[in-house]
């Protein structure tokens, strides 16, 4: 992330640096995207060590009155809402860190931050509204490779390609076309695409986040390692204000 920019404008490049696997979204950029974005463009990239994804169904269990009477084993049954909390648990490192940013039609601007500032400036986003589209993070993306496209065909040239060779699609909790039924509603389409250009808008995850808490150390300084939680969440209405007005 502390690069010159333009050496990193082709996907090889972003694949090879590995570096922006990990980044955090603001609202500015997913609800106006431009032809002019970059992969650092309304990003800030993530040095993780430690991912900790969690998918908690909600059932609702209950006992069969009288079940076991006849047959000796009592009976449970349960309810399938369909519902369930998903979140990512994050820790690692900030560091000193060139961040784009660009508000409404201004040019963007690169600066170079300390990983203090960094620190102070994660805060601050993390404590504003969705209202506040250039400081509300609203997106996280998780690059991870990828063997086997949208209709479970594994992609051609990469039966046998190592990890570090597959092209890269953003991690989400949606299922494959193959695996969708015709009469399925409202499922994600397109989230099994290659990540193929620098500048391509990514389909991450859309929530929010919940705890974010930095451990300024004298002896790491001025590393500050840090730990977060992102809750996956419908953003329907901050996304209907912010592109509406």
């Amino acid at each position: 992330m502390t690069h010159d920019h333009d050496e990193y404008q082709s996907y090889n490049g972003i694949r090879a640096e590995g570096l922006n696997f990990v980044m955090l979204e603001l609202s500015r950029r997913t609800n106006h995207p431009t032809d002019t974005n970059t992969i650092h463009t309304n990003r800030i990239g993530l040095y993780c060590e430690t991912l900790n994804i969690s998918t908690t169904k909600t059932t609702m269990p209950f006992e069969v009155p009288f079940s076991g009477l006849i047959s000796g084993e009592s009976t449970t049954l349960v309810i399938d809402a369909g519902m369930a909390r998903k979140q990512i648990s994050l820790t690692g490192f900030i560091t000193d860190q060139t961040i784009t940013k660009r508000s409404g039609t201004a040019e963007a601007k690169s600066p170079k931050l300390t990983s203090y500032e960094v620190a102070q400036l994660l805060h601050s986003y993390v404590d504003s509204s969705f209202l506040q589209e250039d400081q509300n993070i609203g997106k996280l993306i998780i690059l991870i490779p990828s063997r086997v496209d949208d209709n479970f065909d594994t992609r051609e040239g990469y039966a046998n390609a190592p990890h570090d060779e597959l092209p890269l699609i953003p991690f989400h909790f949606a299922n494959r076309t193959y695996d969708v039924p015709s009469w399925s509603f409202g499922e994600t389409t397109g989230t099994f695409d290659i990540f193929e250009n620098a500048g391509d808008e990514i389909t991450g995850l859309r929530g929010f986040i919940t705890d974010f808490t930095t451990d300024l150390s004298g002896q790491q300084a001025p590393i500050i390692t840090f730990t977060m939680t992102f809750v996956q969440a419908s953003t329907a209405v901050s996304d209907f204000i912010n592109t509406t007005f």
